[in-house]
C-alpha cells in the first residue's frame, strides 16, 4: 500500500479557524483524517501540510514512525509551531489509516486502554463578568460536567495594581461559590502575567481553590515559569504552546509543573503524544492534554488519553456541538458523570462530510486584545 495523496482543508467554526488534512492510499476506501488547527495561522499550516506531501507521497502509511522522522528531520529547519502541527496532523491520519488497515481502533494499536472513559471539562471561554461566569458554570453543570476552566484575566500589564487582582479574584470566587465544594475549576492565564504579576494572582486566588493555574507566565521564559514554581502552592499546568518532547525536557526535569498539557494537533501528532506522556508518567507530572478545536483532534487526544497511565482531564468544547454534529459523525458530549465516551469505530472512529467541511471555506478570525491605552496586550 502507498500514500497517493495529502489534501488540506481550511475551514471556519463558529469560534475560530480549523484545519484539517486528509490522507489517502491506492487501496480503495483507505484514507485518514488529521487535524492540524493552529488557529490564525490556518494559510500557514495548509501550506506546510502542501510542503510535507513530496516527502511521503509513495511512502507505506505504516510506516508511521519512519515517516514522523523524514518529516520532521528533512531540510534542516525543525520545529516551530506551524511545522509542527502540519506533521501533527500527518501523523494522526496515518494512525486512523493504520486502524483501518487492522480493523482496530488507535487505541488498541497503541497497546489498549488503560481506562473505560475519559474524565473531561468545559472551557468556559474569556470573561471578566463574574455574573457572566456563574451563567456558564450551570450551562456546563446541566450539561453533566463536573469541572470547568475560565478566562478571567482582563488585558493586563506586566505591572498591575489591586483593582485588575480584585476583579480576578471576583470572577473566581463567584464559580467556586457556583460549583461549591464538589465540583473543580482551573484557571487560565493565557500566558499573559510577568512572573511577578503571575505570583500576586496565585496568592490572591489561592483560597479559592482551583486545581491549577495555566499558562501562568509567557511560554518563551522558562525564567519567568522557574521563579512562579517557587512561590506557587497552587499546582502549575504548561505545554500547549510546546512542541515536541524536547521543549518539555526543560520543563519535567526542573519539575517547573505538576501537569502538562500537550496539543496533538500541533505537538507532534500521536506518535509524539505518547512520548511526551511517557516522559510526563517518569517524573510524576500529570498529562491533561489541550483541546479546543475540532472533532478529529478530540478523537486522537480521547485515544491518548484512554492509553496514557498519567492522564488526569481533557478539555472539552462544549459550545459548538450542532455545528460540529454537521461536520462529523462524532460529536464529543459528556454523560452525567461528565465523561466521554470513546468514538465507536475503527482507526480514530470518526468520518468527516468533506462535503461540509468544503462548503465552511470562508470567513475570518483574529483573536488579539488591547490595553486601555491602545498598546497591544497578549490575547
Amino acid at each position: 500500500m502507498k500514500i497517493t495523496a495529502l489534501t488540506p482543508f481550511l475551514c471556519y467554526s463558529p469560534v475560530s479557524d480549523l484545519v484539517f488534512v486528509k490522507v489517502e492510499t491506492d487501496e480503495p476506501g483507505i484514507f485518514g483524517w488529521g487535524e492540524c488547527s493552529l488557529p490564525s495561522k490556518p494559510h500557514g499550516v495548509s501550506g506546510a501540510v502542501r510542503d510535507l506531501e513530496k516527502l511521503i507521497l509513495g511512502a507505506d502509511p505504516e510506516r508511521v514512525e519512519w515517516i514522523w522522522q523524514r518529516m520532521y528531520r528533512h531540510a534542516y529547519w525543525r520545529g516551530g509551531p506551524i511545522q509542527t502541527s502540519a506533521l501533527s496532523g500527518v501523523d494522526m491520519a496515518l494512525w486512523d489509516i493504520r486502524g483501518k488497515i487492522h480493523n482496530r481502533s488507535v487505541s488498541s494499536l497503541l497497546g489498549g486502554p488503560v481506562r473505560d472513559r475519559i474524565k473531561a471539562y468545559a472551557n468556559l471561554g474569556l470573561s471578566t463578568s463574574p455574573e457572566e461566569f456563574r451563567e456558564r458554570v450551570h450551562v456546563a453543570l446541566e450539561m453533566g460536567f463536573k469541572a470547568v476552566k475560565i478566562y478571567p484575566l482582563p488585558n493586563v500589564a506586566p505591572t498591575e495594581g489591586r483593582a485588575a487582582i480584585r476583579q480576578i479574584v471576583a470572577c473566581c470566587e463567584a464559580v467556586r461559590d457556583t460549583l461549591g465544594d464538589e465540583f473543580d475549576f482551573a484557571i487560565d492565564m493565557h500566558g499573559k502575567p510577568s512572573a511577578s504579576l503571575a505570583i500576586a494572582i496565585e496568592a490572591a486566588v489561592r483560597h479559592t481553590g482551583p486545581l491549577w493555574i495555566e499558562e501562568p507566565v509567557p511560554s518563551e521564559s522558562n525564567e519567568a515559569l522557574e521563579r512562579l514554581s517557587q512561590h506557587s502552592a497552587t499546582p502549575i499546568g504548561v505545554g500547549e504552546r510546546l512542541f515536541t518532547r524536547w521543549a518539555f525536557r526543560p520543563i519535567l526535569e526542573n519539575e517547573w509543573a505538576g501537569i502538562i498539557q500537550p496539543d496533538v494537533a500541533n505537538a507532534g501528532g500521536i506518535s509524539e503524544m505518547v512520548r511526551i506522556a511517557a516522559l510526563a508518567e517518569m517524573y510524576g507530572v500529570t498529562f491533561a492534554p489541550h483541546n479546543p478545536n475540532g472533532p478529529v483532534q478530540a478523537s486522537a487526544s480521547l485515544a491518548v488519553a484512554a492509553y496514557a497511565q498519567n492522564f488526569a482531564m481533557l478539555e472539552t468544547r462544549h459550545t459548538n456541538l450542532e455545528w460540529t454534529g454537521k461536520l462529523s459523525s462524532y460529536v464529543p458530549c459528556v454523560d452525567r458523570d461528565g465523561y466521554l465516551a470513546m468514538p465507536a469505530g475503527i482507526g480514530l472512529g470518526i468520518e468527516i462530510d468533506e462535503g461540509f467541511l468544503k462548503s465552511q471555506d470562508t470567513g475570518q478570525w483574529i483573536p488579539e486584545a488591547f490595553r486601555a491605552d491602545g498598546s497591544i496586550a497578549d490575547w
